[in-house]
C-alpha cells in the first residue's frame, strides 16, 4: 500500500518534470505567450495540473513574460509598418487578446514605415487606399500620406 502511493507519487512528479522539458525545449527555439504554451502542452497530453504547475513554474522563473513578449511583438510590427489591426490579429491567433491599443502617433509612425516601401510617383489616394487596405485608419492613413507627400518634394 505504501509502496503503491510512492510510486504515484514518483509517477505524478515524472509527468511533471516532463511536461517542464517540454516546456523549456519549445522556449529554447522560440518566445511563447502562456495561452499559446498552454495549447501545445494540452496536445502533448498532459493534464491540466501538470500544464497549470509548469506555466506557474515558468512564469516564476521568468521563462515566459507575456507582457514583455508582447512589447516586443508591438516594436516588431511597428518597425515593420504593420497595423493595429494586423498586430491584434497575429496576437489573437497566438493565444492573446490585445485590450489596449496603439497610440494615435504609434500608428502613425507605423504607417510612415510601410510607405517608406512605396513608390512615390503614386497619387494622393492611392496612397491613401492602399494604407487603408493595410488596416489603418483614414485619419491615420491621411496624415501619413499628406507627411509622405511633402518629404518627396
Amino acid at each position: 500500500m505504501i509502496l503503491e502511493i510512492h510510486l504515484d507519487i514518483l509517477e505524478g512528479e515524472t509527468k511533471l518534470l516532463k511536461a517542464k522539458t517540454y516546456a523549456l525545449k519549445l522556449l529554447s527555439k522560440r518566445d511563447y505567450f502562456k495561452e499559446e504554451l498552454r495549447k501545445k502542452l494540452i496536445q502533448k497530453g498532459f493534464s491540466e495540473g501538470e500544464i497549470a504547475e509548469t506555466i506557474k513554474y515558468l512564469e516564476d522563473n521568468e521563462y515566459i513574460n507575456d507582457e514583455k513578449l508582447l512589447q516586443r511583438y508591438k516594436e516588431k510590427y511597428s518597425q515593420k509598418g504593420f497595423s493595429y489591426v494586423k498586430l491584434k490579429s497575429k496576437l489573437y491567433s497566438k493565444g492573446y487578446i490585445l485590450d489596449d491599443e496603439f497610440s494615435y502617433e504609434e500608428e502613425l509612425k507605423s504607417a510612415l514605415n510601410r510607405l517608406k516601401k512605396y513608390k512615390k510617383e503614386k497619387d494622393f489616394y492611392s496612397i491613401v487606399k492602399y494604407l487603408i487596405n493595410r488596416g489603418f485608419s483614414y485619419q491615420v492613413a491621411k496624415e501619413a500620406t499628406n507627411i509622405f507627400l511633402n518629404e518627396a518634394k
